[in-house]
C-alpha cells in the first residue's frame, strides 16, 4: 500500500528577492511503500474519538480500536493508532462503511420530482387514450383505446400493472364506465356496439352489435338494468339489459350527443348536444320533457352540485352554464373565463369541480363564489379527454390524445378555502399552478434564492444574486 509522507529538503533559492519561503522549507509529497497492517502514528487523539466509527478495514476481520490500545501497551508507544488503511482512504467516500452522501446534500438541493411523487407514476401506451374509469372499489383502472381495445390496470403509488385486456370493439372504444359495485363494466364504441364485460371473470357477457344507427359517442348507467346511450346523430336510447334491446329512444338534435347525466332520484336525464342545447327526458314516463334555447357553440359536458340542485354544462366557447335541475329551458347563471373548449367536467365537493380543457390544462374551479382556484395538472399537446377520480377521491387520472394517463394528487384540494366576500377577477388564478402541477410559477423561480448570502470575505455578508467577485 502507497502512501504519502512529506520530504523535507532544503528551500530553493528564489529569484524573486521579494519572495517569501515559508519557516522549514518546501515540503514535497514522495510516495512510501508501507504494510498495511502497519499502524500509523496521529497526535491527534480526539480527531481518532471522533471518527473511530468511521474506519473501514479490508478483509472478514474487523477493526476493533481497543486492540490498539493493546499493541501500544505491548511496544511502550503512548501514540494513538489507527489502521493505516483508514488514513489513506479517509477522504474515499467509496470505501466508508456509512450512507454515501445523495447529490440533495451535497448542493442542499430539494429531491427530485420523482421522488416526492405521492400518486401513481404515469401511464405510456401505444395508442391514443379516450377514455378512464376507476374502480369503485379497488385500485384498478380501465382504459378505452382509439384501437378499440379496453384494458384493465393495477395501480399503487409505486406501479401500474396491466391486469388484462379486450379486443371485442372494431372500431375506437369511446366510453368505459363501471357500475356501482364494480362487477361490470360498460364499453361502447364508434362501431355501433354495447358491451357488458363481468369484471369478476373477465369475460365479455353482453355485446349488443348495431346497438345504434350511427356511432354511439356516450354512455351512463342508471340503475342496475337500465343504462342510457347517445350517439354522433343526436339520438339518445334508453336500455334494459335484461331485455337486451331499448325501451325509448328519441332524437334530440342533429349533432353527437356528447354527455349524459341522472341524479339520485333516477326520474330525469339530461342530454348536452354538440349542436348547443341541453334536453331533459322522463325516464318512466318515456318521453321528452324539456328542450334548452339554442347556445352559441356545443354543450359539452355535465355536472350536478349543491346537493344536486344545479347542473353545470361545459361548452365550446370556454363558460360554464348553471341550470337548475329540472328547469332546463334556460340557464340561471355562468362562469366564463376557459380559454378554449371544455371536453370534461367532475365535481369533487359540493362546490368545487375539475375542468379539462383543449388547452391541456386541468383546473380547479370553485363555485359560489365563481372563483378559478388554479391549474392542477396539464397535457403537453393535446387537450384533456376525460378525467376520473379514485374510490377515496385521493387521486385524479386524465388522458389525452398524447398516449399517456396521468395521475395527479389531489388530497390538498379539500382543505382549500375560497373567500366568497372577496371581489376580484375571477381569471385571476386562471394560470396559477397548484401543488399537483408538475410546473412551477414565474414568481417561484427566484424563491430558492436566500436574501444575503454568507461570504468568506472580511467585509462580511453580501446581497445574494446580484453580487460578483472584483
Amino acid at each position: 500500500m502507497r502512501s504519502f509522507i512529506p520530504n523535507f529538503e532544503e528551500p530553493p533559492e528564489s529569484d524573486d528577492s521579494g519572495d517569501e519561503v515559508p519557516v522549514g522549507g518546501v515540503f514535497q509529497m514522495v510516495a512510501l511503500d508501507i504494510d498495511a497492517d502497519d499502524p500509523t502514528e496521529d497526535d491527534d487523539t480526539d480527531h481518532q474519538d471522533n471518527n473511530m466509527a468511521g474506519v473501514h478495514t479490508d478483509g472478514d476481520d474487523s477493526h476493533n480500536p481497543r486492540d490498539d490500545d493493546a499493541n501500544d501497551n505491548e511496544e511502550g508507544d503512548n501514540m494513538s493508532e489507527i489502521d493505516s488503511s483508514s488514513c489513506s482512504d479517509s477522504s474515499d467516500t467509496s470505501d466508508s462503511s456509512e450512507t454515501e452522501a445523495t447529490i440533495e446534500d451535497i448542493f442542499g438541493v430539494k429531491p427530485s420530482l420523482e421522488a416526492q411523487r405521492n400518486h401513481p407514476p404515469d401511464l405510456e401506451t401505444d395508442s391514443g387514450i379516450v377514455d378512464v374509469c376507476f374502480h369503485p372499489n379497488i385500485e384498478l383502472l380501465s382504459v378505452a383505446t382509439m384501437d378499440g381495445e379496453v384494458m384493465i390496470y393495477r395501480y399503487s403509488r409505486d406501479s401500474v400493472e396491466e391486469v388484462t385486456r379486450f379486443s371485442h370493439h372494431k372500431k375506437p372504444c369511446r366510453t368505459v364506465c363501471y357500475n356501482g359495485d364494480g362487477t361490470l363494466l360498460y364499453t361502447v364504441s364508434k362501431d355501433k356496439s354495447l358491451a357488458v364485460i363481468d369484471t369478476q371473470n373477465s369475460a365479455v357477457k353482453e355485446h349488443i352489435k348495431d346497438a345504434h344507427e350511427s356511432p354511439i359517442f356516450s354512455f351512463l348507467p342508471i340503475d342496475e338494468n337500465l343504462c342510457a346511450t347517445g350517439d354522433d346523430d343526436g339520438t339518445v336510447k334508453i336500455w334494459d339489459l335484461r331485455k337486451k334491446n331499448s325501451i325509448f329512444d328519441f332524437r334530440c338534435g342533429e349533432q353527437a350527443v356528447s354527455s349524459l347525466i341522472t341524479d339520485e332520484s333516477k326520474k330525469i336525464l339530461v342530454a348536452a348536444v354538440n349542436d348547443g342545447s341541453i334536453a331533459g327526458f322522463n325516464i318512466r314516463g318515456k318521453q321528452l320533457e324539456t328542450q334548452s334555447e339554442f347556445y352559441g357553440s356545443e354543450m359539452t359536458s355535465l355536472a350536478l352540485v349543491r346537493n344536486d340542485t344545479r347542473l353545470v354544462v361545459g361548452s365550446g366557447e370556454g363558460t360554464l352554464f348553471i341550470f337548475k335541475w329540472g328547469e332546463f329551458g334556460f340557464h340561471i347563471d355562468r362562469f366564463a373565463g376557459h380559454p378554449d373548449y371544455i371536453h370534461c367536467i367532475i365535481p369533487i365537493t359540493d362546490r368545487m369541480m375539475l375542468t379539462g380543457c383543449e388547452d391541456g390544462n386541468i383546473r380547479a374551479v370553485h363555485l359560489y363564489a365563481h372563483r378559478f382556484v388554479g391549474v392542477v395538472g396539464q397535457h403537453n399537446d393535446f387537450g384533456v379527454e376525460n378525467m376520473s377520480v379514485s374510490s377515496d377521491g385521493s387521486i385524479l387520472a386524465s388522458c389525452s390524445m398524447d398516449e399517456v394517463v396521468r395521475f395527479w394528487n389531489i388530497e390538498y384540494l379539500y382543505n382549500t378555502e375560497v373567500d366568497d366576500r372577496k371581489k376580484g377577477k375571477k381569471k385571476q388564478n386562471r394560470g396559477f399552478n397548484l401543488e399537483s402541477s408538475k410546473r412551477r410559477n414565474k414568481f417561484e423561480f427566484f424563491s430558492d434564492f436566500p436574501d444575503v448570502m454568507e461570504s468568506d470575505d472580511e467585509g462580511g455578508p453580501v446581497a445574494g444574486p446580484s453580487h460578483t467577485m472584483e
